[in-house]
């Protein structure tokens, strides 16, 4: 097993993978070596790095021999082209980094403006459903993990030049396929512990910052100073038990460990996610 590593401080590598992990997970993950420092964005266009920031991630990501891996979110026009212009700034900085689109038009922006870039599936091309009261009566989710689900999209994907799906797990399984017997198999990489149960464009603790009757798709051309930034809030739910958390316009909750475990034998790469993050 290879890990990912999404920090909260990306300086602060541990030495092993897992300790980047709540205590309780580590027991129960496998031996690896972290081989990716991933940085950006999946679900917030505000949350983007700008270029100086995002040289400094693939400068920390060399310094420990890592893959500087860029996540990034769906995203507007404007966003389209602020990505343009970040990836230009890091190969102008001398760095190839991998890219995680969720957009369709990121994926033939990188195509075509920096077709060397390895590119990676997010797991918002995972459309499954991931509804946290799923496991509330079973907790390993009783996914089927049936290989033959996403078959198409896999071999699209393939064709488009993709070397990796990710994906954090859903209810079924079988986004990340079992190799499907390919002459050029996809990367597999599972996102945990966190797995997102709902995001969108409009954001609640931007709307927060207006007045009433501001905010939202009032606000969605305005900059955002990201209150989310390093602050999940806990969240309650009634209709379940799991831990939950408000990471600006994304809401997580921590799977199961037994939903997890099922998974582990159909990925290649874990990504660890130290706090859920949007």
């Amino acid at each position: 097993m290879e890990y990912g590593l999404r920090l909260t401080d990306p300086a602060v590598v541990p030495p092993d993978p897992r300790e980047a992990f709540p205590p309780q997970w580590r027991g129960m993950l496998p031996d690896g070596r972290a081989v990716a420092l991933y940085f950006g964005t999946e679900f917030c266009e505000d949350r983007l790095p700008d270029a100086d920031a995002a040289l400094r991630c693939c400068e920390l990501a060399r310094e420990h021999d890592l893959e500087p891996t860029l996540a990034t979110p769906l995203v507007s026009p404007q966003g389209l082209e602020r990505i343009d212009r970040l990836l230009a700034a890091i190969v102008e900085g001398g760095h190839h980094p991998a890219v995680v689109f969720n957009d369709w038009g990121v994926l033939e922006l990188v195509r075509a403006r920096q077709p060397t870039l390895p590119l990676r599936a997010g797991r918002l091309v995972n459309r499954s459903l991931r509804d946290p009261r799923g496991y509330r009566d079973a907790p390993s989710g009783a996914a089927t993990h049936d290989g033959a689900r996403y078959a198409r999209v896999r071999s699209l994907l393939r064709d488009l030049g993709v070397a990796a799906l990710e994906t954090d797990a859903d209810l079924e399984g079988g986004f990340l396929g079992d190799g499907d017997g390919d002459a050029r198999p996809l990367g597999r990489a599972l996102h945990l512990p966190f797995t997102y149960a709902a995001s969108g464009r409009g954001c609640p603790l931007k709307a927060a910052l207006y007045p009433e009757g501001g905010g939202f798709a009032k606000a969605f051309a305005d900059p955002c100073p990201a209150p989310c930034h390093g602050k999940p809030l806990p969240v309650h739910r009634p209709d379940t038990a799991l831990p939950h958390w408000r990471a600006g316009n994304t809401l997580f909750y921590e799977l199961p460990r037994d939903a997890a475990h099922s998974w582990l034998s159909r990925t290649d790469r874990i990504v660890v996610h130290e706090a859920p993050a949007p």
